[in-house]
């Protein structure tokens, strides 16, 4: 082998690593995705968060039930998160 082809040779090798490590990495981040989000996220909102869909869960299925139309629905929706759910906090650690 001339040394131009073995340069060639270990330059493309080294292209072909990084390739395939660029794409490892990736594919590593989107399976901890939500961790990552979740862990950045200060442990109120997260609270908050989950009271919120609780609340306006429970005020769709009272809607459901007591065949309200869209704009009550909307004027319920505040008033049983504002009942069941303290002030929304911050969301990021950071802010």
């Amino acid at each position: 082998m001339k040394n131009n082809t073995k340069i060639n040779f270990f330059l493309s090798l080294i292209r072909s690593i990084s390739v395939l490590s660029i794409s490892a990495g990736i594919y590593i981040f989107s399976l901890y995705y939500v961790e990552i989000i979740n862990s950045l996220q200060r442990k109120e909102y997260l609270i908050w968060n989950k009271c919120s869909r609780d609340a306006r869960s429970k005020a769709f299925n009272d809607s459901l039930k007591e065949g309200w139309n869209s704009e009550v629905l909307t004027a319920k929706l505040d008033e049983y998160e504002k009942k069941a759910c303290t002030d929304k906090p911050k969301r990021w650690k950071f802010q």
